[in-house]
């Protein structure tokens, strides 16, 4: 979601209406997300990481959120439009009474209001509180019944139609004599291809070079088996990207990371 201009996203909603979800979503494309930050100092960070370093930010502000107040949002709120105009985004998350009672029921968390009422009224107050903050939105997202993928995929559509979401692939070759690659999501061993390095004619070569490119491509059972995993590869990026996922790490490994690996990586 990054462009040359970077952008200001404020986040309201009751606890449980999906800012995590959101904060992850925005922090995934770029953003600089920041949670339950006073509202006193938040004009000190817009000014440090939108003005002066130049990074989208995005702020989560609710009923935990020091100092806070619907009058006080609004004005914060009006503060920054009249600075940034159509760069900040005012984006206000809610879900059924039944949904957030049943999200909070699920996942075991304490409500920021339940240590004085019971659940059910905490979530009514809380949902209560932050619906006043509703007209300062550009964007309304209701999330009841929704999936994290699906409510990251419509928020990330809504705050820049014209982005580009699809899953990133960072491929990496390495040697199987050295340290295999750390934060690896997927990892395709080589060793079973014909290896370049017994041909003492290509052992100088590596996988960059045409010599050893032609050898790899004349072995019609490697062909197959690297086909195969195209198509699987494609089938499982196209689920990624429904799922939201922003990167896929995947390395390609051989003996001594010179012919087979650096080949099948690029």
């Amino acid at each position: 979601m990054q462009d040359d201009e970077c952008k200001l996203v404020l986040l309201t909603g009751a606890s449980g209406s999906g800012l995590s979800t959101a904060m992850k979503a925005l922090e995934d494309s770029g953003f600089m997300a920041v949670d339950n930050m006073p509202l006193a100092l938040i004009d000190q960070l817009v000014a440090l990481v939108v003005e002066t370093e130049e990074r989208s930010l995005a702020i989560a502000l609710d009923a935990r959120t020091t100092g806070f107040s619907p009058q006080a949002v609004a004005r914060l709120a009006e503060n920054l439009r009249n600075k940034f105009g159509d760069r900040l985004s005012v984006v206000h998350l809610s879900a059924s009474h039944d949904d957030l009672l049943r999200r909070f029921n699920a996942t075991r968390r304490q409500h920021p209001l339940a240590e004085t009422m019971p659940l059910a009224d905490a979530v009514a107050t809380d949902a209560h509180d932050m619906a006043g903050l509703a007209p300062l939105a550009d964007l309304h997202l209701d999330t009841s019944g929704m999936k994290p993928a699906e409510m990251r995929s419509q928020l990330l559509a809504a705050l820049d139609p014209e982005a580009d979401f699809r899953t990133r692939v960072r491929v990496v070759s390495f040697s199987y004599r050295r340290r295999m690659p750390e934060h690896t999501d997927m990892m395709l061993d080589m060793r079973f291809a014909n290896n370049p390095h017994w041909n003492t004619d290509l052992r100088d070569f590596t996988g960059l070079d045409k010599e050893v490119e032609d050898f790899l491509n004349a072995d019609t059972a490697l062909q197959e088996v690297m086909d195969n995993f195209r198509s699987m590869l494609s089938a499982m990026l196209k689920r990624m990207e429904d799922e939201g996922r922003p990167l896929l790490n995947l390395a390609f490994g051989c003996t001594g990371g010179r012919h087979r690996s650096v080949w099948a990586a690029e």
